[in-house]
């Protein structure tokens, strides 16, 4: 254990100081988003007492990710930064968003898109056609896709990547290197999960669907260099795939922009999809019976982030909600906390005699 913690000192220096970097640009950005004049919507104060909580459950994330990453459960891959040119140049068009992004919170526009961007709203669920995060053109732009990554790591302080994570070493253990697995992932947006597991699962076919046909582009792009990944525009409640076609259904950030009945749907969807004993695996945000010490987070955050499904989200436990879906299996769960999010995953059995 003491050589394990050796070799992951310099990884947890790197992540620890790459985190450091994203909080210092969302307390820029911020500084850009006040500077939008006019009359603006009072906004709840920030829990400035639960800072040093904040910070406490972040640094053991990130010491936990360097653990895992020097023991080899996770590859190092996901340690590859990208050119700091590349990171530098996006920082003019995040300024920007930042100003938009503020006038709409101040004002409280939920439904604000350019031409184009419009264009696209018929063809999606009513639920879809919003500016999540107050973000320009919600998820309905290259534009926004090319920046979106950014913008959640700086949200999260840099933790957000570690966080995405949390669900590897589970499917690590089921799936090896992937070979002759298929997964599919429900919501893959611009595809940094989705870069993660195809890092972990060299072997493996993986499908990545996403209701915006945007930020599909985008993931392609960034995902060019990986060949057994695929990418289809689709609605996680509505698969558009045979019946026990995958070895595992995942998401990352999903379940908490959803609606309760929706979120319902894409559990039925992901269990029909799903070969017997394979695996349903989720992260997204930590919910209130799990750390009930952050509860005014979990009210303060769709308020400055604009999440409509968020509240109902963090009092409807997705164990409870699981549970009611797979009623007719017998099954199995775990689940890993880590900073503000939590990873859980199901393995619904036999169907119960």
């Amino acid at each position: 254990m003491e050589n394990r913690s050796f070799l992951s000192f310099p990884i947890y220096a790197y992540t620890r100081t790459r985190a450091l970097g994203f909080t210092a640009e969302g307390f820029l950005l911020n500084l850009a988003g006040l500077l939008t004049p006019g009359k603006r919507k009072s906004l709840p104060d920030l829990p400035v007492d639960l800072i040093p909580e904040v910070g406490a459950r972040a640094r053991e994330l990130l010491i936990r990710d360097a653990e895992r990453i020097a023991q080899g459960v996770i590859s190092p891959r996901v340690l590859i930064p990208e050119h700091p040119r590349i990171h530098l140049q996006r920082l003019p068009a995040l300024l920007m968003d930042s100003v938009g992004l503020g006038a709409r919170r101040f004002k409280g526009r939920t439904t604000e898109f350019s031409k184009k961007a419009a264009e696209l709203l018929d063809e999606l669920p009513r639920y879809y056609r919003r500016n999540f995060h107050f973000q320009t053109d919600g998820y309905l732009s290259e534009d926004s896709g090319e920046i979106y990554e950014h913008q959640v790591e700086i949200l999260f302080g840099g933790t957000a990547d570690a966080m995405r994570r949390l669900l590897i070493p589970s499917l690590k253990e089921a799936y090896g290197d992937g070979r002759g697995t298929r997964f599919l992932e429900i919501g893959a947006g611009t595809g940094r999960m989705t870069r993660f597991i195809a890092q972990n699962f060299p072997k493996a076919q993986i499908v990545a669907t996403d209701l915006s046909a945007p930020y599909l582009q985008v993931a392609r792009r960034k995902l060019d260099p990986y060949s057994r990944v695929s990418f289809l525009q689709a609605a996680g409640e509505q698969l558009p795939f045979r019946d026990s076609g995958f070895d595992a259904v995942i998401s990352c950030f999903l379940f908490h922009e959803l609606p309760e009945e929706v979120r319902k749907n894409v559990l039925r969807e992901s269990l029909r999809v799903l070969k017997p004993g394979g695996r349903i695996g989720l992260i997204d945000s930590l919910q209130k019976q799990d750390a009930e010490e952050l509860s005014r987070i979990f009210e303060l955050f769709p308020a400055l982030f604009h999440e409509p499904y968020y509240r109902n989200y963090s009092e409807t436990p997705m164990e409870d909600l699981a549970g009611g879906v797979f009623a007719d299996h017998d099954w199995v769960d775990q689940k890993e906390l880590g900073f503000l999010s939590k990873a859980l995953w199901s393995r619904p059995l036999k169907v119960k005699q």
